[in-house]
């Protein structure tokens, strides 16, 4: 296996990848194709959020893995979600300055070599909120360990967002001082 290249992007820089990017989206999360078109619909989208930032992770120039994610706020769907569930002063804690990691995936046959955690570590580093909040999948996988690993802990566990039957849970982790 060669090297893996991970590079931190703008909205603009992130754009020509997303038809990509959604197909890792679905080879990882196991998706159908149904699925995969409505996630490049939802990517596409949350390029405009305020504070959008990505990493792209290349192995000999082709794309194998993506993350992304933007300063969350009131009147965006997930947000909103999670901001009820938590209660008000847990959201006002936790939802009021925070960077929400919308998505994190790799292609599984690069799982195990220390990307996943360059493309976290790359995505997060100087990330000017107080709050790093995600959700994923409530049971032991490799990306709940990194999250873990990472300084995450569980703000809420057992959760199914509305529209689905998945249980997820809902992670976070304060900033370190900015420098």
């Amino acid at each position: 296996m060669t090297a893996t290249d991970v590079r931190l992007l703008a909205a603009d820089a992130f754009e020509p990848l997303v038809v990509t990017a959604a197909q890792i989206y679905g080879e990882a999360m196991r998706r159908p194709p149904e699925l995969v078109v409505q996630r490049r619909e939802i990517i596409q989208s949350h390029l405009q959020r305020q504070g959008f930032r990505a990493v792209a992770a290349q192995a000999e120039g082709v794309l194998v893995g993506f993350g992304y994610g933007y300063r969350g706020r009131a009147g965006e769907w997930w947000h909103d979600i999670v901001a009820k569930a938590l209660g008000r002063d847990a959201a006002r804690e936790w939802l009021s300055d925070a960077f929400e990691l919308a998505e994190l995936h790799l292609l599984p046959t690069h799982h195990g070599m220390g990307t996943g955690r360059t493309m976290l570590t790359t995505l997060l580093d100087r990330v000017a909120t107080r709050t790093v909040v995600l959700s994923t999948h409530d049971h032991d996988s490799p990306a709940r360990s990194l999250y873990r690993s990472a300084g995450f802990q569980d703000l809420l566990t057992g959760f199914v967002f509305p529209g689905s039957t998945e249980v997820y849970a809902v992670m976070g982790r304060r900033q370190p001082t900015a420098p």
